[in-house]
């Protein structure tokens, strides 16, 4: 026996296949009924942000722009009115979904970003029913569970992660109906050209392509494999594919622990305000603080104290040493708003200001407004010590922001979770009906909101796309 024909030749169990299997022969009817709620919610969540991202300059350009990959009217653009094949849809749509880091995340890994316009797309191009959507999403999310978990100890984590190429890939297959050996080439075209992201591009509107690309590519991928195009079937396992080639360190055992018993979307988190989840729970602090201060006036502010887990003054801290200044780079044009997203500074005094944080707060207009520019240069950052250990305990984002006014009078709120975690949740209604304002209609969005939570009883899933796109 040769080295090429021994079976024992790889010490790392055969992923590509079980996941590829685990994409053709997951049923609606096997997936818990919590577990299939969870991944309703998540569409409705999801495709707010993508409504709401819709207003952000970067996905005008988008839109212009994405006319070179051709037309045909085939799949949904969420919040505008033309239809477009599906892989300009999901690459759209995925850049909508985070324009402004308004995306979830299952265990370590954004998700819904990828997954659902993925979905939504691949799906309106096949015409599945409403059940389709929903265990394709469902799939998604447990893939990229475990992929991620699988890389975690390399040098991409959260949504920087370059995992979704397989997700995307597998579900689209499922969804175009591809057979086993199909899926295991869509995925081993999806995954040959390996997307990694440079941390510089994060200063830019370039960042909606961590989602976008994979999302197009994996539905492209699908129709390659289904249309006889063959690739490696080994790709996502091999020592010279693709999870070596993405990270440094990988935990084989964790591509397909628990795959169909133990589901990973019970871990969704979705975020209730736009910004990096670092800094959610200091959002909340700042807005009600400014709710409950009377006659709140933020000329009247003296000093912001940010207390938090370490990790909060990690993403604080990451683009204060940028020279000139974050904020004269963004006027000078050399960076977008991106880097807004993540700095928790700009994220609590925008919050403190306004009484809220949605897409207008990353206007340059507002950006620039003398009240956030005056509080900008008032916060600092503590670390706490019990709020640091209860992060890396149980992943528990705490905060607790101190505000002292000009009369000396000091006002305090502290959040021990994030609003959105899997323990905290709330009404996802709240975030379709921000995206949706201004968009579509409130007649159209009680609508689409109603469509998308009872997608189950739907047997076309273009008759819900519709109702998303405005009249």
């Amino acid at each position: 026996m040769t080295a090429a024909t021994d079976p024992a030749r790889y010490t790392i169990p055969p992923a590509t296949a079980e996941l590829a299997r685990f994409a053709t022969e997951l049923s609606y009817d096997d997936i818990p009924a919590d577990v299939l709620t969870i991944a309703r919610e998540q569409a409705v969540a999801t495709i707010g942000s993508c409504l709401s991202g819709n207003h952000m300059a970067a996905m005008v350009s988008m839109a212009d722009g994405m006319g070179i990959l051709g037309s045909g009217e085939v799949a949904t653009v969420f919040g505008r009115a033309e239809r477009v094949p599906a892989p300009t849809a999901a690459l759209y749509n995925a850049g909508t979904a985070q324009v402004i880091e308004w995306d979830d995340w299952v265990i370590i890994s954004h998700s819904g970003g990828a997954v659902v316009p993925t979905a939504f797309a691949a799906g309106e191009q096949a015409r599945v029913s409403g059940k389709e959507i929903l265990t394709s999403i469902v799939l998604g999310d447990e893939v990229n569970a475990r992929t991620s978990r699988a890389m975690q100890r390399g040098a991409y984590v959260g949504n920087s992660m370059p995992n979704h190429q397989i997700e995307t890939a597998l579900m689209a297959a499922r969804l175009f109906g591809c057979d086993l050996t199909e899926t295991r080439c869509a995925v081993g075209l999806s995954a040959f050209l390996a997307m990694e992201n440079c941390p510089i591009g994060w200063t830019s509107d370039s960042k909606v392509l961590i989602n976008g690309l994979p999302a197009m590519w994996g539905i492209v991928s699908a129709s390659l494999a289904k249309a006889g195009l063959r690739a490696n079937q080994e790709i996502i396992e091999h020592p010279a594919g693709f999870m070596s080639t993405v990270s440094e360190e990988v935990d084989a055992d964790e591509l397909v622990f628990g795959l169909g018993t133990e589901w990973h979307t019970r871990t969704l988190n979705t975020k209730r305000h736009p910004s990096c989840a670092y800094n959610l729970p200091a959002i909340e602090c700042a807005i009600a603080l400014h709710d409950r201060i009377p006659g709140f006036d933020p000329a009247r502010v003296e000093n912001i104290v940010v207390h938090g887990p370490g990790v909060t003054a990690y993403v604080a801290a990451r683009y204060q040493a940028v020279e000139p200044s974050l904020y004269e780079a963004i006027r000078e044009k050399r960076y977008s708003h991106v880097p807004l997203c993540f700095d928790a500074g700009f994220a609590t005094v925008a919050s403190l200001a306004d009484g809220e944080l949605t897409w207008r707060q990353y206007q340059d207009e507002r950006i620039f407004s003398p009240e956030i520019q005056r509080l900008a240069a008032r916060v600092s950052f503590r670390t706490d010590a019990a709020m640091h250990r209860a992060y890396y305990a149980d992943y528990q984002y705490g905060a607790r922001v101190v505000l002292t006014m000009d009369d000396g009078q000091e006002y305090v709120e502290e959040r021990l979770q994030l609003l959105g975690a899997r323990d905290r949740p709330y009404d996802h209604a709240d975030k379709f009906r921000e995206g949706a304002e201004g968009i579509l209609s409130a007649a159209q969005t009680e609508e689409a909101l109603a469509a998308l939570r009872a997608l189950d009883t739907v047997d076309d899933i273009r008759e819900v796309a519709a109702l998303l796109r405005p009249r």
